[in-house]
């Protein structure tokens, strides 16, 4: 049963209780590892998520624009192939590019229904609330939930066909293994003609990538360090964010850009919540994120070995961007 139900609008959610235990599992053993690591999906508390959202509107960072073009270029076709589908988004944000695939839904002039998971809360009641008022055939199944730690959660919403759409290259945050590993959990969670809509950033030169990643204006640097800044706030952490410089740089041998934050110092910093005291060498880092890029052929292997086929595949000029349409094999 939803959590909340109000006509058009439905909220799902999983323990936040048991979300809050796993930041600080996962922070306490990141930071206690060598090298020292923090998963990337911690990034989206509220003030991440406006961050991010600044992010998308930067001249540096192409992928968000890149794929809105082509989401706004082919959405008709898109949907059309999706079999207009009920449509469940993994991580949408605000859903500013999924808003394209909503309104072909709409111009069909027939209910619809749009199933967005994430795991900001407050960016996702907002998002379901303007998009029940922006389309009044819409019928919005909201679920709060870590979908990348748990995406077996899906199968709350109890629809039985869909399409599952993970955008904004998120997958890249992976490793190779990993999203196999997790496009396999997902394959597990659908039925013979459903759909799964892939949006994937592709290899290019690095003078491209790594500046999407280290913007000149520094809101990249900010979004970093909030990492940080949510340890202080939810865990009673000690850091000083101005002792952490942001760097992005690119592995040409893992195919990866890589965030890190690095100690300017040594240092020690306290996390009150965790009884823990993190020691720093200076020059140390902490490894924050991981963007693989793909070619379109790794892409399409990749769906192989999940147990996906792929179907339909759509390009922006540049062929900077991939959104590809997989079918359960």
């Amino acid at each position: 049963m939803p959590e909340t139900h109000d006509g058009r609008l439905q909220l799902y959610a999983t323990a936040v209780e048991a979300q809050h235990e796993a930041f600080a599992r996962d922070v306490a053993r990141g930071l206690s590892s060598l090298p020292k690591w923090l998963p990337a999906k911690y990034f989206y508390d509220d003030a991440g998520s406006r961050l991010f959202e600044q992010i998308c509107a930067l001249p540096e960072y192409y992928l968000y624009r890149t794929e809105k073009a082509i989401l706004a270029t082919y959405a008709a076709d898109i949907a059309a192939a999706l079999d207009y589908l009920p449509l469940v988004e993994l991580g949408p944000g605000n859903a500013s590019k999924t808003q394209y695939l909503l309104a072909a839904y709409a111009q069909r002039g027939q209910p619809f229904c749009y199933c967005p998971v994430d795991i900001s809360r407050t960016m996702l009641c907002a998002t379901a609330q303007r998009l029940v008022a922006t389309y009044p055939q819409l019928t919005v199944r909201a679920l709060h939930a870590d979908f990348a730690a748990q995406p077996q959660a899906l199968a709350i919403l109890d629809l039985p066909r869909k399409a599952i759409a993970f955008l904004g290259s998120s997958l890249g945050n992976f490793t190779p293994a990993e999203s196999v590993a997790f496009l396999r959990q997902l394959v597990a969670l659908m039925r013979p003609g459903d759909a799964f809509l892939l949006g994937i950033d592709l290899k290019k030169s690095p003078a491209v990538l790594v500046p999407a990643y280290d913007d000149a204006q520094g809101v990249t640097a900010a979004f970093n360090r909030n990492l940080l800044e949510r340890i202080n706030r939810e865990l009673g952490g000690h850091f000083d964010v101005r002792r952490f410089a942001h760097v992005a740089l690119y592995n040409e041998a893992e195919g990866r850009i890589e965030m890190h934050l690095r100690s300017d110092r040594a240092q020690e910093v306290a996390i009150e919540a965790l009884g823990l005291t993190v020691a720093f060498a200076e020059g140390e880092t902490i490894h924050t994120e991981n963007s693989y890029k793909y070619t379109a052929e790794e892409v399409a292997a990749l769906g192989q070995q999940a147990g996906l086929r792929l179907e339909r595949t759509w390009f922006d000029p540049r062929r900077f961007f991939l959104v590809a349409l997989f079918r359960p094999c």
